[in-house]
């Protein structure tokens, strides 16, 4: 299989070319165009371990739809392509037993190989950190597409290393990183009145990706839950 991102970093697309028998599992409604040769296919919370149900509510906790759809090339020379919801970028996360990824809410958007994605329960921190109380956990063997509101930036952190980040900003980061939530200011009261309140600190070495734009609030209790429309 073929990968090749185009029309970035604003009107990002992925297109994918498909021997027979080689599948992509995707966001629904991410389908731009395709040729006519792929079967497709609804599944339960695809990729998401677990019972169907259990896939299913694992893949709303974390802010993804209830199903996913999967195109199945019939044969040879296939071509998909996908687009994301909003404009900004897209980068392809390499996922092998030595590269593991936490990724926030809605920033997923497809995949490849033999992957595994799972909720990971963060609580408060995966609250301030993400926009949710459920992070996306990857890993396996094979390629995970995120999709950015904006452009993407990635930063590589050395051993001790720190860099902060406001929530909002967040994409995804590399699985075993530190990171904690903490006030901008040395006071809550100029952290508040600053506008920016609590914020993410992380800690090298590791792998941050974090978008130009926050995506719009969509208010207290969906940012809560990130449950999917």
């Amino acid at each position: 299989m073929r990968h090749h991102i185009a029309h970035g970093p604003t009107f990002t697309t992925l297109e994918f070319e498909c021997a027979a028998g080689e599948n992509v599992t995707a966001q629904p409604g991410a389908m731009l165009a395709m040729t006519p040769g792929f079967e497709l296919t609804a599944q339960v919370g695809a990729q998401m371990q677990g019972s169907g149900i259990s896939r299913a509510f694992r893949s709303m906790a974390v802010g993804e739809s209830f199903f996913a759809a999967v195109y199945t090339a019939k044969r040879d020379g296939e071509q998909l392509t996908l687009a994301p919801e909003h404009m900004g970028d897209i980068h392809a996360l390499e996922l092998n037993s030595n590269n593991r990824y936490l990724i926030a809410g809605g920033a997923f958007l497809a995949c490849t190989g033999k992957i595994q994605l799972n909720a990971s329960y963060a609580g408060v921190k995966g609250l301030m950190t993400t926009r949710g109380l459920f992070l996306m956990k990857a890993e396996g063997e094979g390629q995970v597409f995120i999709a950015s509101h904006g452009a993407l930036v990635q930063r590589e952190l050395a051993e001790g290393q720190r860099y902060v980040l406001d929530n909002r900003y967040i994409v995804a980061f590399t699985r075993d990183m530190s990171y904690e939530t903490v006030k901008v200011a040395s006071s809550l009261r100029h952290s508040f009145l600053s506008g920016e309140g609590f914020v993410n600190r992380f800690t090298g070495p590791g792998t941050i990706f974090y978008q130009t734009r926050a995506r719009p609030s969509q208010g207290f209790l969906r940012g809560l839950f990130q449950m999917a429309t």
